[in-house]
């Protein structure tokens, strides 16, 4: 990469702010060291302050018929953060037949946090692949509730460093295969799975060896070269990429050309709106198919409209993605 080219496009300051210091101008040498890291640790490491999920969800749903009733584990903090200061909240679902020789998929949310879409989807990937699985949070573990418009230290790089600690915990302390492990993200958590992919030096000699591929479900696509909206692509390992052609929330109009090319597999669906997945009558409910709402948040009051079949035919692609990197 060249990195004097980089520098002159986006500019010193922020370079300055990615490395969390001011940089004397005669310093390249130390310009480019920086450069390299990729993600500033400090900045994009808000401190943990929740140490319990609550029992019912600020957007009023129950954590128990989302989570017990489908047999999946409680949501509660476990993971060492990636700065080793304090534990994310998580729901962790071992299979009964044992952590190793199956694979392990973690599940993260969207903007505005974990929801009955992330469950369902985990109770789905455990059913199809006897798998173990696992729902993060990272929002709950720090007193937010946020969205990926507001351009934050809360997006996706933050959620990067949330999911290399995710799989470094799930390698090390619970016997998970990384050949086998998979990352699945819808909306902005489909951002993270973008940026998590990407082959950035820092991402990737802490993701390598984590997972295997990564799986994006209509996802955000800002690519702007700066913290907020870094880089995407292309990726060092596989990455599968589903869209709508009605999604006003994410549209493919954000997304430079590489963002999508460069994936091992992209599938539009020209007819369908932002999450055509969603689990509109909880995880533990049936779906009604074809049923639309509207997303109610102050940024962006997007249709998400309810599809059985693009939901089976996306999942029939998963499938294909999985079974074609796993022994």
């Amino acid at each position: 990469m060249d990195y004097g080219a980089r520098l002159t496009r986006i500019g010193l300051g922020t370079w300055a702010r990615i490395c969390g210091q001011v940089l004397p101008l005669g310093l390249l040498a130390a310009i480019a060291g920086c450069a390299t890291t990729g993600i500033d640790v400090d900045h994009f490491q808000p401190p943990i302050t929740i140490q319990d999920a609550p029992a019912q969800e600020i957007i009023r749903y129950s954590i128990a018929n989302n989570t017990t009733k489908i047999g999946l584990g409680p949501m509660r903090a476990q993971i060492p953060a990636f700065n080793g200061k304090g534990e994310l909240i998580a729901s962790w679902t071992p299979h009964r037949g044992g952590v190793g020789g199956r694979p392990t998929f973690v599940v993260i949310h969207g903007g505005h946090g974990v929801g009955p879409t992330n469950f369902a989807t985990a109770a789905w990937l455990r059913n199809a692949f006897q798998a173990n699985v696992l729902v993060l949070d990272s929002y709950w573990s720090r007193g937010r509730h946020e969205n990926w418009a507001t351009r934050t230290r809360f997006g996706v790089n933050m959620r990067v460093l949330d999911l290399i600690a995710t799989g470094r915990w799930l390698r090390d302390v619970q016997g998970a295969d990384p050949s086998q492990m998979f990352v699945w993200g819808d909306s902005q958590g489909g951002w993270t799975v973008l940026r998590g992919f990407t082959d950035d030096p820092f991402i990737r000699e802490r993701m390598a060896g984590l997972y295997r591929g990564g799986i994006a479900a209509y996802p955000n696509c800002f690519s702007e070269g700066n913290p907020e909206a870094p880089t995407l692509s292309p990726y060092f390992a596989p990455v599968i990429i589903f869209t709508g052609g009605k999604d006003t929330a994410t549209p493919i109009s954000q997304c430079p050309r590489a963002v999508l090319s460069t994936a091992a597999k992209w599938v539009h669906y020209p007819d369908q709106t932002h999450g055509w997945d969603v689990a509109n009558r909880g995880a533990a409910g049936v779906p009604v198919d074809g049923e639309c709402g509207k997303a109610q948040n102050i940024y962006n009051q997007f249709p998400v409209c309810r599809s059985n079949a693009t939901t089976e035919d996306m999942r029939r692609n998963i499938q294909g993605f999985v079974a074609g990197l796993t022994p």
